[in-house]
């Protein structure tokens, strides 16, 4: 597993990208491979354009770094910014989410809501519950783990900061065309294709 890697990228709307995730699903032939999953920080916009472009995925996952953040802003809520019951209480949490599932994170979370009075407490618990119930299916991290799948987006986030480091630099300013061809540059070298794109383009061009 992780052996190979393929990047795109676009500059254009949410559309745009689905269309580009379909067109590259294709080209790769996605829809052959013995597991199709995808992991994601759970954006509407996103599940709506992975529903639509990749139908045939076996699994959608809320990347576990995100839910992470959700689970330690409501503990630091609850409890003193950064002291140790906030932090044994993410920890525990946390353990809940990744060994027992959504349903017992979302008891241990109501339980942990039904303790206070105070309305700051009471609002972050139940944003924290509301954020999990709409990404039900894509929090089931006990059958990702046992399938052998990736539940973090680590190595997608550290490519997508890649991708797109030659189009932040001081004081640059990018038209859309243009924008998209420095993309597709960086993207065809990250997916490892570069020199086999430019062998094929000067055999063409003999």
């Amino acid at each position: 597993a992780n052996e190979h890697q393929h990047a795109a990228g676009t500059a254009g709307n949410h559309e745009a990208l689905g269309r580009l995730m379909r067109r590259e699903a294709t080209k790769l032939k996605f829809n052959q491979a013995d597991e199709k999953i995808s992991v994601s920080d759970g954006a509407e916009w996103i599940r709506k354009q992975l529903e639509a472009k990749l139908p045939m995925l076996d699994g959608k996952i809320l990347d576990f770094y995100h839910l992470s953040e959700h689970i330690w802003s409501a503990a630091n809520t609850c409890f003193n910014q950064g002291s140790q019951q906030a932090k044994d209480f993410a920890t525990e949490v946390l353990h809940i989410t990744k060994h027992e599932g959504p349903t017992a994170l979302l008891t241990r979370l109501m339980d942990e809501r039904k303790k206070y009075r105070s309305k700051g407490k009471r609002k972050s618990l139940k944003e924290v519950i509301q954020y999990i119930a709409r990404r039900f299916e894509m929090c089931d991290y006990p059958k990702f783990i046992e399938r052998g799948w990736q539940i973090g987006s680590g190595p997608t986030e550290a490519f997508c900061k890649t991708l797109t480091t030659r189009l932040k630099g001081s004081g640059m300013r990018w038209d859309s065309p243009n924008a998209e061809g420095i993309m597709a540059l960086a993207a065809m070298d990250q997916s490892g294709q570069w020199q086999t794109y430019w062998n094929l383009q000067n055999a063409l061009a003999a």
